[in-house]
């Protein structure tokens, strides 16, 4: 089975959303920042597939808890079973790729084109759950239990341990279904008393399940048995997989998953949709890039997989196309793709993905055109946190590089998929005004910026009082050394001793002619035996914001300086 498309009305924290799922992928990955919905959009396809005939549905369950409006998921797929195909079955109900059930009443398919089937879910205030197949067409149609058990729809979540034991909706109880082999089993273990029960029907699949194991990163010490489980405080047993003595469902969350996933890929012939959500949960980056390599070859040509997650390390292994980025507002959740129609837009995104994957997982960001920047930013952050008591986590901003002069275009796609954008960047390029004020005009962008014709060292050079000036020479003279540095300042006639240790070079003029001098040294690139670009690096530019933020207090409020950084903090503070 593969989902094209997925529509929610009504559902815990979702009022509205309408979600494509790339076509050109099989493996697909939502992102975005906490609390914007992605674990509900799992959740939904978990209840339009379950194989149950009823829900624990309550109040909570609807949006705002308003039972007046009906929960309605509604979710398009194709490759389903041939057996659907049949008139007596959903064969009249056959749709159009990609269309949502919105109304529109002609989505009859083409010779050609994808056949494809729309199941919709309700619940009103009654609290009772119905499954329909849908179309524009004819009346609805319910769809069973049983036959939603046909769609091969796998989930893994937080109780993986329901996984390792033979039960009702467990992965064993599908994967050993697949085989034939539960039913006689499960039979004759409950007809002996539990201190003969031998399960050695199940144990047949012992090799298999190691098999399984040990594609995904799970090891076993001995065979796996097939045992009751004793259920502590209670009279009532189960059975389950061992490791020699050692029951599977104490093994670690970790292994319990990639178990989990292993067996619900292997449960179906017809290729498996399985949902995984926050796919990182117990698992070491190692295994964690294993396990989505695996999972995008076990997808290869059948079946789909969907995760969510929260990890860097999860996105440094994606592509680009391979992400939904997901944002909720006001209870209207609204997803957001990379595609590959802008290649030069699309290179910068993946090389973004690549070195600043935490920035993805955020809902605002303030982007840095450059290394300087970017540190100083993080200075700003201790800041804030020291005098304002918060974080730029605690508003959900996060920090992204935009690498000079593909910042706009960076910023750009990043606004256009959902995140809230301020910039952070020099003033020293003509070119670049009409750039900063279209962008304030059209989308009300934040820019953060200094006095043209200015970048942030000729600015800091300029605003700084003169103990923080030396200060920043300090900085240079112990990455480069003295006699580095007093050939640079020595070439552009800058008065300045070395004391007798020949350790510190102590300046002696802070005109505001030495002070734009410093400004351009510091920026330009080295020349004739000059140090360049004393602070393009991440630490450096950090180290800068820290000495300024620690005399926070000795900066006049006049200045450019101040003005920029209460402008950041407002920033901040209003979202």
């Amino acid at each position: 089975m593969r989902l094209v498309n997925l529509e929610i009305h009504n559902f815990r924290g979702i009022q509205n959303a309408k979600i494509d799922f790339p076509m050109d992928n099989r493996f697909i990955c939502l992102i975005g920042a906490g609390d914007s919905t992605k674990s509900t959009i799992l959740l939904s396809l978990e209840w339009l597939f379950s194989q149950t005939w009823n829900l624990p549905i309550c109040d909570n369950d609807f949006y705002l808890a308003n039972t007046e409006n009906e929960i309605t998921i509604c979710g398009t797929f194709t490759e389903f079973p041939d057996s659907f195909l049949a008139e007596d079955k959903f064969g009249l109900f056959l749709r159009k790729p990609g269309i949502p059930y919105d109304g529109i009443t002609n989505d009859e398919p083409a010779d050609g084109e994808p056949l494809c089937l729309t199941i919709q879910f309700t619940a009103d205030s009654s609290l009772e759950p119905h499954w329909n197949v849908v179309c524009n067409r004819t009346d609805p149609k319910t769809i069973t239990n049983k036959e939603r058990a046909q769609l091969a729809v796998g989930c893994v979540g937080e109780n993986c341990s329901r996984d390792m034991t033979w039960g009702r909706y467990s992965v064993l109880q599908k994967y050993a279904d697949s085989k034939g082999v539960l039913h006689d089993a499960y039979t004759k273990a409950m007809r002996e008393a539990a201190a003969n029960t031998d399960l050695d029907l199940l144990d047949g699949l012992s090799d298999d399940i190691k098999s399984i194991g040990g594609q995904y990163g799970v090891g076993f010490e001995n065979d796996i048995k097939s045992k009751l489980l004793i259920q502590s405080g209670s009279f009532t047993t189960s059975a389950g997989l061992y490791d020699g003595q050692i029951p599977l469902n104490l093994r670690g969350v970790g292994s319990q998953r990639l178990l989990s996933i292993g067996l619900n890929i292997k449960a179906y012939s017809s290729g498996t949709v399985l949902l995984i959500d926050e796919i990182e949960c117990g698992l070491e980056p190692y295994r964690l890039r294993s396990l989505i390599n695996e999972l995008r070859n076990q997808t290869g040509t059948s079946g789909q997989v969907i995760i969510t997650t929260h990890s860097p390390v999860v996105l440094t292994e994606c592509s680009a196309s391979e992400l939904v980025i997901v944002h909720s507002r006001n209870g209207n959740t609204n997803v957001f793709y990379f595609n590959k129609s802008d290649e030069k837009v699309y290179e910068q995104l993946q090389k973004q993905i690549r070195s600043d994957a935490d920035a993805f997982l955020c809902k605002a960001l303030i982007v840095c055109e450059g290394k300087t920047e970017y540190g100083f930013v993080k200075a700003f952050d201790d800041f804030i946190a020291q005098n304002l008591g918060i974080r730029m986590a605690h508003k959900g901003v996060g920090i992204a590089l935009g690498g000079g002069a593909t910042t706009f275009a960076y910023a750009d796609s990043l606004r256009d998929r959902g995140y809230e954008i301020s910039i952070f960047m020099d003033s020293d390029k003509e070119s670049d005004a009409a750039e900063k004020e279209e962008r304030r005009r059209l989308y009300g962008t934040t820019i953060f910026d200094w006095d043209n014709p200015n970048a942030i060292e000729q600015q800091l050079f300029l605003d700084l009082p003169e103990s923080l000036i030396q200060q920043l020479i300090d900085i240079i003279v112990d990455e480069k050394g003295v006699t580095a540095m007093a050939g640079t300042l020595h070439s552009e006639g800058i008065s300045f001793d070395i004391c007798e240790d020949a350790t510190k070079l102590v300046l002696n003029d802070f005109s505001q002619v030495t002070r734009l001098t410093l400004g351009k040294l510091a920026k330009q690139k080295g020349k004739n035996g000059r140090i360049g670009e004393w602070y393009k690096r991440i630490d450096l530019g950090r180290e800068i914001g820290q000495i300024i933020f620690e005399h926070w207090s000795e900066i006049d409020q006049s200045t450019k300086l101040f003005q920029t950084v209460f402008s950041m903090i407002e920033w901040v503070k209003n979202l």
